[in-house]
């Protein structure tokens, strides 16, 4: 198990600072910091109380409330055939529908967007990177494609192709464009989305 395992597993049992943490891992404490940051970047950890010192406070670090679906091995699983079942159980139309209202609730976990078209495509693309997407974007002729061999709904679209409706409803809620899925499915999937920005300013 690597370091930033051991952290999120210690901060699940309790509240930690950087000093105990360093302790209880036998690493040094800029060791601690730097995965601290990470975790911090990625929404899983935060400071969440202070402890008194000597000369300033030592941040008390805590798990953000439902990080710790980032460790368990349950939720793709779940995710998958709970996929299944609605797909074999809901004609098409209303599938797709399910899957377009889940991408309009997931975007609405992150601040919505503001700026200029490309400002909230940027925005949006590190709410993706934040869910686990290694994302890159290309342009030209006014389009933007969104390219990605990381989908953080990998578990769902295995199930059903037609999840990626969920990531393409997603992309339209947070940067209010035009968005189309061109994602290509098979022994190497990867996920693309272009947004046409058209007469955009």
């Amino acid at each position: 198990m690597g370091t930033r395992d051991r952290i999120i597993r210690l901060l699940l049992k309790k509240q930690s600072t950087i000093a105990s943490l360093s302790v209880e891992l036998g690493i040094t404490e800029n060791a601690v910091r730097a995965q601290i940051a990470l975790l911090k970047r990625e929404g899983i950890v935060e400071i969440q109380n202070e402890i008194k010192g000597t000369r300033r406070p030592a941040g008390l670090y805590g798990l953000r409330p439902g990080a710790d679906t980032h460790i368990s091995k349950a939720y793709p699983i779940v995710l998958s055939h709970l996929v299944q079942i609605l797909s074999k159980k809901l004609e098409q139309t209303e599938f797709r529908k399910v899957m377009r209202d889940l991408g309009q609730r997931l975007a609405r976990t992150a601040p919505k967007p503001s700026g200029s078209p490309r400002e909230r495509v940027e925005a949006t693309l590190n709410f993706l990177k934040i869910l686990g997407a290694d994302v890159e974007i290309t342009e030209s002729s006014r389009r933007i494609m969104i390219s990605s061999y990381g989908c953080p709904i990998a578990e769902a679209v295995t199930a059903d192709a037609q999840s990626c409706i969920a990531m393409e409803a997603l992309l339209k809620e947070l940067t209010g464009l035009p968005v189309i899925e061109r994602c290509t499915h098979g022994d190497h999937p990867r996920c693309k989305f272009e947004i046409n920005l058209g007469t955009v300013k």
